[in-house]
This record gives structure tokens, C-alpha cells and sequence, in this order.
């Protein structure tokens, strides 16, 4: 009897070892599938997409801004950069100021933002800004895909033997807008490439007019320029003024007659 139980025993402390060794090795299917869903969600540091964009104040001498901006234009060439735009401005003051808006690749950017504040340009300020593009790229990397294969299919309806006339006229149909997103994707994906691939870099230039010890001289310079026409200006609005009032001097003149006439008789 005892060794029947010693037996019985034993085979339940097995049972039980076996039991947790079981729950110990299950593994957990969950669990893993999340984290590696995760994973692939992520994007990694390769895969990322910043827009990197810098903004340049200079000053320097009124006369070397024109030259200055062009000089900056063709070392930006030279580095193979696009020009998106350019400004100048020449004001009223004799003050010129102009712009200028580039795309430069990110390993030509440091010579390129050398050469705007070499001399004569002086720094005013920098500022630089970052704008992560990465899941606009991939949203529109998944529309791309989905179009692209549904345009597939679409086009392989087509080459179908034995469809009617309307569902031929609907198919094509729907292949040309599919066709038209396609293309208006394609461009945005694109544009999304191009401001991550490379550096814009817009430069401001303040041009500065040179003054006699604190004195700013440029408002004696502005008269002297504008001389000739604030003349021609005001002669041209005296003979307009003559032009107006010299019809009424003949009325005016005989009301004063008569005014005077009619005082010469009340007198009498």
C-alpha cells in the first residue's frame, strides 16, 4: 500500500513538473507580432524625411548689392544649385535691396553659405529650420502603390475577351482617372523628394548708404536726384491751375462790373 502511493506520488510531482515546464517554454505569439509590427511601422534613421531650409540677413554697402547678389548667384550655379527666385529692390531713399531664393545639394550647402557672408556682406542673422516630411512621403509612397496596381488590373479588364461596349466605356473611364492620380501623386511625391534631397536657402541683402559721421545724408541726396522733376511737377500743375481759373475771369470781371455799377447808383 505504501508503495502504491509512494508511486501515485512521484507520478503527480512529474505531471507537475512537465505542466510548468510547458507553461514556461509556450511561447506568446502576440506579444511578438506587435513588436515586430512596430518595427516595421517605424521608419529607421535612413529612412527619414527633413526638409531643411536656412534664412541669411547681410548688410553692405548700397553700391556692391547688385554685384554682390550676382556674384552669390554664380558661385550657387557653379555648385549646381536650382534658383527658385531673385529680387531687387531700388528705393525711394536711394536704399537698394534685394533677394534671392536657391536649392542647393546638403554637401555643397557649408562653401555656399561661406560665400554669402564673405566681405563685403556682413551677418545680420541665421536662421535654420527643420520640417520632418516623412509621413506625408510614405502616405503618398502607399497611395502610388495601391493606384499603380489598381491600374493594372483595370488594363488587364480591358484586354479581356468578351466585354461589352459599356463596360469597356467604364472601365476606360475609370483607368483615366486612375491615370490622372497616378501622375498628380507622382508630382507630389516628387516635390516631397526634391525639398528633402536638397537645402533651400533664401538671402536677404540690406544695402547700406554710407553717411558723413552720425549724419545720414541720404535724405540731401534724395532732393538733389528729384530736383528736376519736383520742378517740372509744380510747373505742370501751375499751368493746369491757369488753364482752369482762366475761362471765369471774363464772368468774373463782369460781375465786379456790374457789382461795381450798381453801387454807383444806389449812391446817385
Amino acid at each position: 500500500m505504501r508503495t502504491s502511493l509512494r508511486l501515485f506520488a512521484c507520478a503527480g510531482v512529474v505531471v507537475l513538473l512537465l505542466a510548468g515546464c510547458k507553461r514556461e517554454t509556450t511561447p506568446q505569439p502576440s506579444v511578438s507580432l506587435s513588436r515586430s509590427t512596430m518595427m516595421a511601422a517605424a521608419p529607421g534613421p535612413t529612412d527619414r524625411r527633413i526638409a531643411f531650409s536656412h534664412s541669411f540677413v547681410v548688410e553692405l554697402p548700397n553700391d556692391a548689392v547688385e554685384a554682390t547678389q550676382q556674384k552669390t548667384l554664380t558661385a550657387c550655379l557653379a555648385a549646381g544649385c536650382s534658383v527658385l527666385a531673385t529680387h531687387i529692390d531700388r528705393l525711394r531713399n536711394g536704399i537698394i535691396q534685394g533677394s534671392i531664393s536657391v536649392r542647393i545639394a546638403p554637401d555643397r550647402y557649408a562653401g555656399f553659405a561661406t560665400a554669402i557672408t564673405a566681405p563685403p556682406a556682413t551677418l545680420i542673422s541665421h536662421t535654420e529650420t527643420a520640417e520632418d516630411k516623412t509621413a506625408p512621403f510614405l502616405d503618398i509612397e502607399k497611395r502610388l502603390d495601391a493606384q499603380t496596381a489598381l491600374r493594372d488590373r483595370l488594363s488587364q479588364l480591358l484586354q479581356q475577351a468578351g466585354t461589352n461596349v459599356a463596360d469597356l466605356v467604364a472601365v476606360e473611364k475609370q483607368l483615366a482617372e486612375v491615370q490622372g492620380t497616378i501622375e498628380s501623386e507622382t508630382a507630389q511625391r516628387d516635390y516631397l523628394r526634391t525639398i528633402t534631397d536638397t537645402v533651400k536657402v533664401d538671402v536677404i541683402y540690406n544695402g547700406l548708404i554710407q553717411q558723413a559721421g552720425p549724419f545720414d545724408l541720404s535724405p540731401v541726396r534724395v532732393a538733389l536726384n528729384t530736383f528736376g522733376s519736383t520742378v517740372i511737377q509744380s510747373l505742370g500743375e501751375l499751368i493746369a491751375w491757369i488753364a482752369t481759373v482762366l475761362p471765369w475771369l471774363p464772368v468774373v470781371a463782369l460781375g465786379l462790373w456790374m457789382a461795381r455799377w450798381m453801387l454807383r447808383r444806389r449812391n446817385q
